[in-house]
C-alpha cells in the first residue's frame, strides 16, 4: 500500500487545487468578512485544533477545560477559540504544539473521505480537510506560549550534550 503522502500527491490536480483556493480565502478573504463570517468558515479547524490542545493536556494531566469556541477580540485580532490548562514545564511544550498532529489528519481526510464523496458532499469535505490543515498550525498564542519552553529545553539539550554522559 502506497504510504498516505504519496497518495495525497497522487490526488488529482482539482483537488489540490481546490484544499489551495479554500486555504488562501481562509487565510486571507476570510478574516476580512467580518468576526462571525471568518469564525463560522473556519469552526471545523477551529474546534479541530482547540480539540487537539484538550487532548492533549487532558492526557499529560494537566486539567483542561472544555474548549470554548466563542470568538473574541485579542487586541487587533480574533480569537476563534481557547482551552484553558494547567501545565508545567514540561508539558507546556506539546500542548501548545499540539495542533501540528492535525496536518497529517487533514491529508488522511482528504485522501480517504474527501476523494469518495460526490456533489455538494465533496465540496463539503474540501472545506472541511482545507480548515483542517490550515488549522495544523499553531496560532501565534501557542507559539508566544511554547517558545520560552522551547529555547530552554534547546539550551539545556545542547549544555547536556556538550557535558557528555556523567
Amino acid at each position: 500500500m502506497m504510504g498516505i503522502a504519496k497518495q495525497f500527491a497522487a490526488l488529482p490536480s482539482v483537488n489540490h487545487l481546490l484544499i489551495g483556493i479554500v486555504l488562501a480565502f481562509d487565510i486571507v478573504a476570510a478574516p476580512r468578512l467580518g468576526m462571525w463570517a471568518y469564525s463560522l468558515f473556519s469552526l471545523p479547524g477551529t474546534a479541530a485544533h482547540e480539540f487537539c490542545h484538550w487532548l492533549v493536556a487532558l492526557l499529560l494531566g494537566a486539567k483542561p477545560s472544555l474548549p470554548n469556541l466563542i470568538p473574541t477580540r485579542d487586541g487587533n485580532a480574533w480569537r476563534l477559540g481557547s482551552v484553558r490548562s494547567s501545565p508545567n514545564f514540561i508539558t507546556l511544550i506539546p500542548i501548545a504544539l499540539a495542533p501540528f498532529v492535525l496536518f497529517p489528519v487533514g491529508i488522511w481526510y482528504a485522501v480517504f473521505v474527501m476523494t469518495s464523496a460526490t456533489g455538494w458532499w465533496y465540496l463539503a469535505h474540501v472545506w472541511i480537510a482545507s480548515t483542517m490543515l490550515a488549522a495544523s498550525l499553531p496560532s501565534k498564542q501557542d507559539w508566544f506560549v511554547a517558545m520560552p519552553a522551547i529555547v530552554i529545553a534547546l539550551v539545556l539539550f545542547f549544555a547536556l550534550r556538550e557535558l557528555g554522559p556523567v
